[in-house]
């Protein structure tokens, strides 16, 4: 867990701000010759999946997540060491489990920056990362809302 960094992992969703951790992850492992770990998490709640066959449902998701991580990533992952990974679970779960099973040193991940009642409801999973973490984590926020 010391610098230079090894393996980074980089949790994605498909907004602009995990694009733009996404690069600066990628820049990171260009300095360091790290390998990226880019991971993104398919959750279903499981209460809104009326009239769907569960698991149907998250292979359809995982299908589409995973095409989507690969148009993430193209060209961005060009000249890097790189892994795709496509998980179905609790997202904060899932990344913490991650991080310790590819031994990543560093996670760079976006945070939404929500609060209020939006925060409440929701959850902040950068927020869970933060403190859960057992590695660095740096936060990729684009703008205060």
């Amino acid at each position: 867990m010391s610098f230079p960094y090894k393996r980074i992992l980089c949790p994605v969703d498909f907004d602009d701000t995990s694009a733009i951790a996404l690069r600066e992850a990628c820049a990171i492992a260009g300095l360091c010759k790290a390998t990226v770990c880019l991971l993104h998490v398919v959750w279903i709640n499981p209460l809104a999946t009326e009239g769907f066959v569960l698991a149907e449902l998250q292979e359809s998701q995982s299908k589409h997540a995973r095409t989507k991580v690969a148009e993430m990533a193209n060209g961005v992952l060009a000249g890097v060491d790189h892994e795709i990974n496509i998980e179905i679970g609790d997202p904060a779960e899932t990344i913490l489990a991650m991080a310790e099973r590819t031994h990543a040193d560093l996670v760079v991940m976006a945070t939404h920056g929500r609060h209020g009642v939006t925060r409440l409801v929701m959850g902040s999973v950068a927020e869970r990362i933060v403190r859960e973490a057992t590695v660095p984590v740096l936060t990729i926020r684009t703008h205060a809302k």
